[in-house]
């Protein structure tokens, strides 16, 4: 009696560590969302993330808000279009509505971040917007501070969102790997 007692309370108190360590990462990429916010509409969006996660409770009636905030938008050095989201909603408009197959997609590994999106335009992207790109999403991510980050890229056809995630959250298996500095400042940034 004592085993079993012993084994369903573990596997309970393992589901409930999953679903916690879920929360935290959710709420580690909202913390990341509003360290690289620079204006109220960008704060307006993560409010009604919060509100749809249940972490804040809508004040009078059930409306919702106009969102006008917009992903920062560079170009590389040889010419391509770069978006960067603010934020976990404006990260899953990029990769799975505005972002079309062969477009390319990056991320910090491992730590909350932006969702980065390369327009190829139909071409082979050349190694510099690759870097620029890869640098963009070390700069809006976690591990900004960082000598080195870890950057993941793939192609947006090997991004996938699982049923039921929150937003913002991915899951890719086919990707490449680069290790770069998160200094951003010879970019040019679109308003």
């Amino acid at each position: 009696d004592k085993y079993n007692k012993l084994k369903r309370t573990f596997e309970a108190l393992s589901q409930l560590t999953l679903e916690t360590k879920s929360e935290i990462d959710h709420l580690e990429s909202v913390s990341n969302a509003l360290d690289i916010a620079q204006k109220e509409e960008d704060l307006v969006q993560i409010k009604e993330e919060l509100i749809e996660s249940g972490y804040i409770r809508r004040k009078g009636g059930s409306k919702k808000v106009k969102v006008t905030s917009r992903p920062f938008h560079y170009v590389s050095s040889d010419g391509y279009d770069i978006y960067v989201g603010k934020n976990n909603y404006q990260n899953d408009e990029l990769t799975f509505r505005f972002a079309s197959g062969n477009d390319w997609w990056f991320h910090a590994k491992g730590i909350p971040g932006s969702h980065v999106v390369v327009k190829s335009r139909g071409d082979e992207l050349p190694d510099s917007t690759f870097e620029d790109a890869a640098r963009l999403a070390a700069h809006y991510s976690r591990g900004r501070g960082q000598e080195k980050v870890e950057i993941d890229y793939t192609e947006k056809k090997n991004v996938k969102k699982p049923g039921g995630g929150k937003p913002g959250f991915v899951v890719y298996y086919t990707n490449y790997s680069m290790m770069i500095d998160s200094d951003i400042s010879a970019l040019k940034q679109i308003e």
